[in-house]
């Protein structure tokens, strides 16, 4: 099941307002694990992406003189992983930053279905407001003993 969460712009949530909702994958990010400098590129997360060309130029270049090249890769790696597993997060941190604000979390067996459930979700009448009172709960269900709490008896009296 594919789980989003839902960010609006700006401090209105108006109806209109939902035409402009995104919605962000959670889980891990393949694209951002394979693609590391161009995802961040192409979401606009340039903090991240100078970020991402320092730390693996300082690698490459072999700046760090104690490393070998086989431990230099496998940091690499571990960097690629921390991106694909951080990815998503980092894009919500950016929304945040521009001001959207997280007002869902929709989740369906497609990305479809989790829009629109989202959208059923939104659009749909507020229930009325009724002003009659609900019914009060029995003190004691009909069928039961009164002597027992839950699935125990209450404890004898020792006297």
């Amino acid at each position: 099941m594919a789980v989003y969460t839902v960010h609006l712009p700006g401090r209105g949530a108006s109806p209109g307002s939902l035409v402009h909702a995104v919605f962000v994958p959670e889980g891990f990010s393949r694209a951002a694990f394979f693609l590391g400098p161009l995802w961040l590129a192409w979401n606009r997360l340039w903090l991240e992406f100078f970020a991402w060309i320092v730390a693996f130029l300082l690698l490459a270049s072999g700046a760090i003189p104690y490393i070998s090249s086989g431990t230099a890769f496998f940091i690499a790696l571990l960097l690629e992983i921390l991106l694909g597993l951080e990815a998503n997060n980092l894009r919500r941190g950016d929304f945040a930053r521009r001001g959207f604000r997280l007002i869902d979390v929709a989740a369906g067996a497609t990305r479809d279905d989790a829009e629109r459930g989202f959208y059923r979700r939104a659009c749909a009448p507020a229930p009325a407001a009724s002003d009659e009172k609900p019914p009060p709960l029995p003190a004691v269900p009909p069928g039961a003993q009164p002597d027992v709490l839950g699935v125990f008896p209450l404890p004898e009296d020792p006297r």
